[in-house]
């Protein structure tokens, strides 16, 4: 089932950023493929066979790279899992920048072949216009509802009997500040000068910022779902959880959906604007956006509107754009050293779990997951079990496709998990506040300790 779900992401993930990415062979603004051709040319023959010939790459691509990722199914080592789940994550990407940047040159030669060069126009600064770029753009009031919910949510949280609680209300105040970030970035965008025609210019950007500050409200409200439902579920009674579970996955691709509607809107609505005039001006920009981002050292700005119209991108041309996007990068590397190490010890590693069966104590452990003590004389049951009893719900650790680990809630009561699923029976060791569920490697070790526990355990009245 895992399995199935990690595929279906990959597929979900690959035929988005083919669409996402294919718009760039789309005119908008007069530009297409990061080129600004005349607007007499964008319905060209050989402009308009370029583009659907890119999208069909960008689409060919997403196909292929979602049959590949049907490996997935035929792997029985989940650090092997995980490193071809990565590996198809960020392929298709590469793949598909490549063939968006190959395009891109294409599109060059043909607009210098048939001589379709623009008269560059000199930079426009409207004063009014920058003073008042953001009147249309939602005010910082928006975001303090959500504020206000974390907050209440953290006091919640803190004060529940859940585990990891410092760890959800520390996520909890990063996805706040996310959203900020998000807002604040909105307003900080340089405004636009498309057209030689000021009320549209004004129009433009006020459409512009408005439309990008309810996406980055938006991001505060669904990063508070995000982060509300899993405090909820482990509060509530546990035969929600797999309700809370579905709901949280539709509220999440639904929100990426709304999103991505809402934006498109957005450009549908800047092109319609546009077309009311016919005096366009060309800043020789294209330059810049030859790998399909923005790079200019001499432009002060940081971050930038992108042309495709749905997102926001970094100038890697200014040193601040080059650390962020050093620090991107090692933020990547580092998440999948953080989820591929500890596959790999607990796949190849030497007695990667251990129990330590000692006078008074029985000690629990797996490597990158907190040991367990548990006194000999709380223990008031040891037995082995074939499955984990519903429901199983995780609160603080791994659940990939073989492996348990962590803090989790079964059948509603608190457990902790060092389990490799494949490996049948469980140890389950039960006590008055929490249940234990444990399995060595091997399924003979694991019930030769089950026997050599159950002869040490103090009999119980």
């Amino acid at each position: 089932m895992l399995g199935l779900l990690f595929v279906g992401i990959l597929v979900f993930i690959n035929f988005i950023m083919a669409y996402s990415v294919g718009l760039a062979g789309k005119p908008h603004k007069s530009i297409v493929l990061e080129n600004t051709l005349p607007q007499s040319q964008l319905k060209h023959p050989e402009v308009i066979a370029l583009g659907k010939e890119y999208r069909q790459r960008l689409l060919w691509a997403a196909g292929l790279f979602s049959l590949l990722s049907c490996i997935l199914f035929l792997i029985h080592y989940e650090a092997i899992f995980m490193t071809l789940f990565w590996l198809f994550l960020f392929l298709p990407m590469v793949t598909m920048w490549g063939i968006e940047v190959h395009y891109i040159r294409k599109m060059a030669a043909l607009k210098a072949a048939k001589g379709w060069q623009l008269p560059v126009t000199p930079v426009q600064i409207d004063t009014k216009l920058l003073v008042t770029k953001n009147q249309k753009i939602l005010g910082f009031g928006w975001l303090l509802p959500p504020l206000v919910l974390t907050i209440g949510l953290c006091i919640f949280a803190w004060f529940s009997n859940i585990d990891g609680k410092l760890i959800y209300i520390l996520t909890a105040i990063f996805l706040w500040i996310v959203a900020w970030g998000c807002w604040y970035v909105v307003g900080r965008l340089p405004v636009a000068a498309p057209s030689e025609d000021p009320q549209i210019n004004r129009q433009y950007n006020d459409l512009t910022k408005h439309d990008w500050s309810v996406v980055a409200v938006g991001i505060a409200y669904g990063m508070l779902v995000v982060f509300a439902l899993p405090v909820l579920s482990m509060s509530l009674p546990a035969s929600f959880s797999k309700l809370l579970a579905a709901l949280f996955i539709l509220l999440t691709f639904g929100s990426i959906f709304l999103c991505i509607w809402y934006l498109l809107r957005l450009r549908k609505k800047q092109d319609q604007l546009l077309a009311t005039t016919a005096r366009f001006r060309y800043a020789d920009k294209d330059q810049y956006w030859r790998y399909g981002v923005y790079i200019n050292p001499d432009d002060k700005t940081l971050m930038v509107s992108d042309r495709i119209g749905l997102n926001i991108g970094v100038n890697f041309g200014r040193p601040a754009g080059k650390v962020l996007g050093v620090l991107t990068l090692l933020l990547v590397l580092g998440l999948m050293v953080f989820t591929l190490y500890p596959t790999y010890l607990w796949d190849f590693g030497k007695d990667s779990f251990t129990a330590n069966l000692q006078q008074e104590r029985l000690e629990l452990a797996a490597p990158f997951v907190k040991p367990s003590e548990i006194e000999l004389a709380d223990i008031e049951s040891a037995k082995l079990v074939t499955a984990l009893p519903a429901p199983t719900t995780r609160s603080n650790g791994y659940g990939g496709r073989y492996y348990q680990m962590g803090k989790f809630e079964v059948a509603g009561k608190n457990a902790t998990l060092y389990l490799d699923t494949r490996s049948k029976p469980y140890l389950q060791i039960v006590t008055a506040e929490r249940d234990y569920y444990f399995t060595f490697k091997q399924a003979s070790e694991t019930k030769a300790f089950y026997h050599h526990l159950t002869k040490t355990l103090p009999a119980h009245d």
